[in-house]
Parts: structure tokens; C-alpha cells; sequence
């Protein structure tokens, strides 16, 4: 019993003097920790740029009609086709674009005078709209762009959805008082 005993001390003593796989059990004890916080750190910094992709999106194609006097359809093509560009490496599949002329009447009663939509609905002309408040003036216009972006996370096995990001964006018609629309 007594050699059973001074065996154990010994092992005891030695036990408290080795360390050297200590580390090497920590590492993997964080390890997956420290993935995680990687990939999502990766994952938020991807989101991020999809949002701020989305805000120049809409901005660029409130202004692009801001600018026309008569907007046709080749025009408001080549204008959702840069916002497809614009959200690249991004793909398009989950981009909606609106885009509205918006007036308002002698009472300053806003309503849609034309409106079109790349991977959404357009509002019907004549539909009433609310802006927020000082927009307008009786007899004015405004061009409303609202873009609205779905991002999926690559790693989208493990989390499941997506994020979606949407914003609007008002512009006044530079070029004249209320932009035109032809086929």
C-alpha cells in the first residue's frame, strides 16, 4: 500500500511540473470561438458593403432621373442596368428599384404621375403618395427612388434568411419642373 501510495505522490509531483500540452489543449478549447468571430466579423463587413452598395443604388438613379427632362425606356433601362452594375459583386436577384415622379397639385395633394420598377411593382399613375412633410409645394414635383436589397450570407447553411436593407430617396427634377415620361 505504502509503494502504491509514494507511486501516486510521484506521479502527482511530475503531473504539476509537465505543461507541455497545456496550450495545445486551450488552442482547441477557442479555437472555435475564435472562428466564429472571425466569419461573422467577415459576414458583418459584407453586410455593411451590401448596404452602403444599396444607398449609392438608389441615390444614383433618383439623380439620373433628376437630371432628365423626358425620361423614355431605353433611358430608365440603361439607368436600372447601372444600378445592377453599381451592386456588384453583389448579385441583382433580390434588388428592387422603384423609381417615381411625384406632384403635387394646386392644394399640394401629391400623386404619382409615372412610375417604374426593376424587380418590383410600379405605382399606378394618379395613386396618391405621402412624402414627408415639406417636400413640396402646390404646382412643384419630386422624384422618389426606393431601393430595397435582400443579403443572403454566403455561409447561408448555417444562417438561415437573409438581411433586408431598403431606403428612399428624394430628388427635385433639376433641368425642369416635373420630369416627363414617353415609352
Amino acid at each position: 500500500m505504502t509503494t502504491f501510495m509514494s507511486n501516486l505522490r510521484d506521479f502527482g509531483r511530475t503531473a504539476q511540473k509537465r505543461d507541455e500540452g497545456t496550450s495545445s489543449v486551450e488552442f482547441a478549447l477557442i479555437l472555435p470561438l475564435m472562428l466564429s468571430l472571425y466569419f461573422g466579423a467577415v459576414e458583418l463587413g459584407n453586410a455593411l458593403i451590401a448596404d452602403r452598395k444599396l444607398n449609392k443604388t438608389g441615390s444614383a438613379v433618383a439623380d439620373l432621373v433628376a437630371q432628365a427632362v423626358l425620361i423614355d425606356d431605353n433611358m430608365m433601362d440603361d439607368i436600372f442596368d447601372a444600378s445592377t452594375t453599381i451592386m456588384e459583386p453583389f448579385g441583382s436577384a433580390t434588388l428592387t428599384v422603384v423609381v417615381a415622379s411625384v406632384v403635387a397639385d394646386e392644394n399640394n395633394v401629391t400623386t404619382i404621375d409615372w412610375s417604374d420598377a426593376y424587380n418590383g411593382t410600379a405605382y399606378a399613375p394618379g395613386s396618391t403618395y405621402t412624402l414627408p412633410p415639406g417636400l413640396t409645394s402646390a404646382g412643384t414635383s419630386v422624384i422618389v427612388a426606393e431601393a430595397r436589397y435582400t443579403y443572403t450570407s454566403p455561409i447561408g447553411q448555417y444562417l438561415t434568411g437573409g438581411i433586408t436593407f431598403s431606403n428612399q430617396y428624394f430628388l427635385r427634377p433639376r433641368r425642369t419642373s416635373a420630369v416627363g415620361r414617353t415609352s
